[in-house]
């Protein structure tokens, strides 16, 4: 299997902390997101808040490149890092300048991932990455000491899921049900779950929405639509499989189920390029085409003439099928589904 087929992407902890590198090097005026920089906001997660890379750029460097498989996920990650900081900051800021360090230690973590059975890079590996670019092994192996980390055990382990915010935010509105999971109390799920709330907004659309956000952003696309949907209910469907938790008995949620049994998940579509252009929706609060708004609406439309209140993914997917002038439908076909025969699926299926 290449490693475009094992749908590897870094852990939510992995992009935080890259948006948390960038953050402090803009609040600073740092021209550089450096190796150093990214590796201390690792090790403070570890309680390591005292160490610091004092050494010059380049020093102790592998030397290596991004290995070639990994290349576009190190560019989705960085992108989504950047995303992170801007939203942090109070002030417009331009695109950071990530050290060749990084993105080196990046693409090897993802790299060392495929040959396990890891779906979620963590932070851990990543810094295992990054010390190899920052410092001489024998300190390298200092810090192992300090720390007793063992590689088997805390290295090549899933971290949190990077749909986590969506999934977590749906078990809030009960929406999803299954193992409690330690992301749920952090910050960033309480505030997305509060948001959601204050916005009084339906939190299957408010969550799902969010999530199709950041996989535009993985992609480096300027307008949210319904292709980007898809990739969400399928980013989202992946983390409900990692973490043992699933969708509760209503609404009717089979969307990416449907997807999963015609060869389509989360590892084939997240790197969909092809042409996403659209039409952005009128009077939106946010970079949302109008494919994307109709999919919502239409859905929400569906799922009250049937009698079964709130719009679940079954619906959102049975829209976007039937939509021949959104993005989804370009999707689909050029997977090889016939969009007519999937809605007709999902239409018997929620007819029932």
């Amino acid at each position: 299997m290449g490693f475009a087929e094992t749908g590897i992407v870094a852990s939510l902890e992995v992009v935080a902390g890259l948006g948390e590198a960038a953050w402090r090097a803009t609040l600073e005026g740092a021209p550089v997101v450096t190796a150093e920089r990214l590796a201390d906001v690792f090790l403070g997660r570890l309680g390591a808040s005292d160490i610091r890379w004092q050494v010059a750029p380049g020093f102790g460097a592998s030397g290596e490149a991004v290995p070639g498989e990994a290349e576009e996920e190190v560019d989705a990650t960085l992108r989504l890092g950047e995303w992170l900081a801007r939203g942090r900051s109070r002030r417009p800021i331009g695109a950071p300048v990530w050290d060749e360090r990084v993105r080196v230690a990046l693409g090897r973590a993802l790299a060392a991932a495929a040959e396990g059975d890891i779906r979620y890079v963590g932070f851990k590996l990543t810094l295992r990455s990054l010390l190899a670019e920052c410092d001489s092994p024998g300190e390298w192996m200092e810090f192992v000491r300090r720390f007793h980390l063992r590689p088997d055990e805390e290295f090549l382990a899933d971290g949190t899921p990077d749909a986590a915010i969506c999934l977590a935010v749906l078990k809030a509105a009960g929406l999803v049900v299954g193992p409690v999971l330690g992301f749920e109390r952090g910050p960033a799920v309480k505030t997305a779950a509060w948001a959601g709330r204050r916005r009084g907004s339906d939190p299957m659309e408010s969550a799902l929405r969010d999530e199709a956000t950041r996989q535009a952003v993985r992609g480096g696309c300027a307008l949210v639509g319904q292709a980007h949907l898809v990739m969400a209910m399928c980013a989202l469907d992946c983390a409900l499989e990692r973490t043992g938790n699933r969708f509760a008995a209503a609404p009717p949620n089979g969307g990416a189920r449907a997807l999963a049994r015609l060869g389509l998940g989360y590892a084939q579509v997240k790197d969909f390029a092809e042409d996403l252009s659209t039409e952005p929706a009128e009077n939106a609060k946010g970079p949302y085409a109008a494919d994307l708004v109709r999919a919502f609406d239409e859905a929400a439309r569906l799922a009250a003439d049937l009698g079964q209140g709130r719009a679940g993914t079954s619906h959102l997917l049975y829209v976007i099928a039937a939509d021949h002038e959104g993005t989804g439908v370009r999707m689909l076909r050029s997977f090889g589904v016939d969009p007519g025969t999937l809605a007709r699926s999902l239409g018997g299926e929620l007819a029932l």
